[in-house]
Formats: C-alpha cells, sequence, structure tokens
C-alpha cells in the first residue's frame, strides 16, 4: 500500500477522521510487551499509542523501542479520541540525530502551510 503521510503533532490528530495516514515524532515515555509491544510517545502537544511495533518496518532489534528514545513514527491513526492509536507501518530510531528533535516543530509548520496553499516550494 502506498502510503503519503501528513506531518502532524500529535494534539492534531485529535478527533481527525479514521483512518488517517500520519507522520510524528517523539520520546518513547513506555514500552510495553515483548513479543507484541505497544509504545506511548509523547511529543510537545501530547500523548499517542503505538501498536503494531514489531511488524513495522525499520524495527530490526526490538530493543531500540525504549523508553528515552527519540522516533519517527509513520503509520495509520485508527483512533482519534482521547488517547489517539497509531498502528505503525515505519518506525525510525531518531536518538542519534539531535537535530531532527529541534527541527520538528519547524518541519510540521512548514507542512501544514505547503498544504494549504500558503507558501509555494521553489523547484
Amino acid at each position: 500500500m502506498a502510503m503519503n503521510p501528513t506531518k502532524l503533532f500529535i494534539k492534531d490528530i485529535i478527533n481527525k477522521p479514521t483512518p488517517l495516514e500520519v507522520w510524528v515524532q517523539g520520546t518513547i515515555e513506555q514500552a510495553v510487551g515483548n513479543d507484541i509491544i505497544i509504545l506511548i510517545i509523547s511529543d510537545s502537544s501530547g500523548r499517542a499509542k503505538i501498536v503494531k511495533c514489531e511488524t513495522a518496518d525499520g524495527v530490526i532489534d526490538k530493543s531500540l523501542l525504549k523508553k528515552g528514545v527519540y522516533c519517527c513514527i509513520i503509520g495509520i491513526a485508527v483512533k482519534t479520541k482521547g488517547l489517539p492509536e497509531i498502528e505503525a507501518t515505519k518506525f525510525v530510531d531518531l536518538s542519534s540525530q539531535p537535530h531532527m528533535k529541534a527541527a520538528w516543530y519547524d518541519e510540521v509548520r512548514e507542512a501544514e502551510l505547503l498544504i494549504h496553499g500558503k507558501i509555494k516550494p521553489n523547484i
């Protein structure tokens, strides 16, 4: 399945129609399970539950799925009421790239402006 995820802050997923293709980044607050792993990640705007981590592309070593890891999750938001729930299709450990965390706010804002036609890319 071809994905076309939208870069979003977790707060911007709440109460949106599902399914919704999303790209979020955040820090793992909690990892539950051994074979089937569920994560709770947070960004500066909120928290989300991440499921199907064990089958997501990029999860080569489950030891990456631990508290404190800053990561990118691409997937499908299947629940947006209360604590959003995202089925992960891709996981990227960004812990070794602190500039990614610092740039995330600007990346999301720029994507939002592009989507709404408020800025146009120079090609």
